[in-house]
């Protein structure tokens, strides 16, 4: 596995920019087949952009579960950034976080590390906050990706972010409204892969989003947990279903894992 801290300068924010990509790659496990040890790939790497929660940033996901080794042991390169607590909305002062995130991470990704262009084999996901920026972009552009998955999403930002979080955030989406629009158009939407624990102050707003997905029949996968709050276990435990669910059909779809 390849770790690669990175910064940038953006083009859409004005400022630079750390992120973290993490590549498939030798391990010490290889080292039990000489024949086969080489660093070139075989095919670029399907990737997994990974949005943080709330009060988090760009290393969280590395440092609280086991993501780099789940995505290698799947061969799916990961991508992180941070966008402070902006919600992954364009917000004042030039910090465009929607355009950032949509549009030049990606294209800087592509333009400097062996991942596919494809949209089939592009995926999102995030937490919390990061939850609903991936609804958000997912619904919003269902044609830059394959599946998403929404763990513990902040569905319902309106009212919340005073009370909870102690500040206003910049000018958000309405997720419903994002999800009528596709399905007025026929737009093809990514699958969509949700969670939540029972004990999660969030739990009765995913509930009623899962429904409401249940109602406008788009299909996807629901999971709840009882035992679990808001809680970086509960991510770290669903992280790894969602991996395996994940529809591929890259070059790596099907591999045994990679061992660790």
């Amino acid at each position: 596995m390849a770790r690669i801290q990175c910064n940038f300068f953006s083009y859409s924010l004005g400022f630079p920019v750390d992120i973290q990509v993490i590549l498939p790659s030798l391990s010490p496990c290889d080292m039990e087949q000489p024949q086969k040890l080489t660093h070139i790939i075989q095919s670029k790497y399907p990737v997994l952009y990974l949005l943080h929660g709330h009060g988090n940033d760009y290393l969280c996901w590395s440092r609280y579960t086991s993501m780099e080794r789940y995505v290698e042991e799947r061969r799916i390169a990961a991508v992180t950034c941070s966008v402070g607590n902006k919600a992954y909305m364009n917000a004042e002062y030039g910090e465009r976080y929607f355009d950032f995130v949509e549009k030049e991470l990606p294209e800087f990704i592509l333009a400097n590390f062996p991942v596919s262009d494809r949209p089939e084999d592009t995926y999102l996901a995030g937490l919390s906050m990061g939850g609903y920026g991936t609804l958000a972009h997912g619904l919003a552009h269902p044609e830059s990706y394959r599946a998403i998955g929404a763990f513990s999403p902040a569905v319902e930002l309106s009212g919340y972010e005073e009370e909870r979080l102690g500040h206003t955030l910049p000018p958000t989406m309405d997720l419903r409204k994002l999800l009528e629009a596709d399905l007025a158009e026929a737009k093809v939407f990514p699958e969509i892969f949700l969670c939540i624990g029972k004990k999660d102050f969030l739990y009765e707003a995913v509930s009623r989003f899962h429904k409401y997905l249940d109602e406008k029949n788009v299909i996807h996968r629901y999971d709840e947990k009882p035992e679990y709050e808001h809680e970086w276990a509960f991510w770290d435990l669903e992280l790894p279903l969602f991996l395996d669910w994940l529809p591929r059909s890259d070059a790596y779809a099907g591999m045994e894992p990679h061992k660790m």
